[in-house]
């Protein structure tokens, strides 16, 4: 390198050494600004690859975007969606934004809201709700399901019914569903209400 530069000082007197270092100090930054988001992504895609905060098969949810793991590489992270569409999400914004992992443990906790009539007999609804949550299929015996008053709101007494069940996003879909029915079959055929908002409009008399 020194011999170029005194080669280059002896072919071009007016070349100043002190300009090259220059021009490649300018070019380096822009080169830098050019491929931050590469190396943003590179580095990411290998901190993701060693840490290994989920892996493929996993379902994950970042910012909007949830779904199942296709394929991790060192540039992006590829997501199919619950509805069927790949999502290509650049590893650098992944690894900078909070990731929620739903099925990095076997069991997930579910939550459902029911409403039942003031005038009815609180504890038996609990009961009621409760013994039907546990009998229902896919739903954890440990930890078992728990169900408590949360709001008293204007039609109803809002209950908080938790459950636990396996992680997967079908199987949570499927067993909340199967949770609702059942605990409405049951408060009907207990002739325990479920009460919905209703107004009542009253019109004054009409002058004639």
């Amino acid at each position: 390198i020194l011999g170029l530069l005194i080669a280059a000082v002896i072919v071009f007197p007016t070349f100043s050494p002190g300009n090259l270092v220059a021009g490649l100090g300018i070019t380096s930054v822009a080169i830098g600004f050019a491929f931050k988001d590469v190396l943003q992504n590179l580095f990411a895609g290998l901190l993701l690859l060693w840490r290994k905060p989920f892996r493929i098969g996993d379902q994950i949810r970042t910012q909007t975007y949830e779904g199942t793991v296709e394929e991790i590489n060192v540039r992006s992270t590829f997501i199919k969606t619950y509805d069927g569409q790949r999502v290509i999400i650049p590893n650098g914004d992944i690894y900078t934004h909070p990731i929620t992992v739903n099925t990095a443990f076997d069991r997930r906790r579910i939550r459902c809201l029911v409403g039942v009539g003031y005038g009815d007999d609180l504890e038996r609804a609990k009961a009621i709700v409760m013994r039907t949550v546990g009998e229902t299929e896919g739903v954890l015996g440990h930890p078992g399901p728990w169900v408590h008053v949360v709001e008293l709101a204007p039609s109803s007494v809002n209950l908080e019914v938790f459950f636990w069940t396996s992680p997967q996003q079908a199987h949570v879909l499927a067993v909340r569903e199967r949770v609702l029915t059942r605990i409405k079959l049951a408060l009907d055929e207990a002739g325990i209400e479920m009460p919905y908002p209703y107004r009542q409009l009253v019109l004054p008399d009409t002058v004639p």
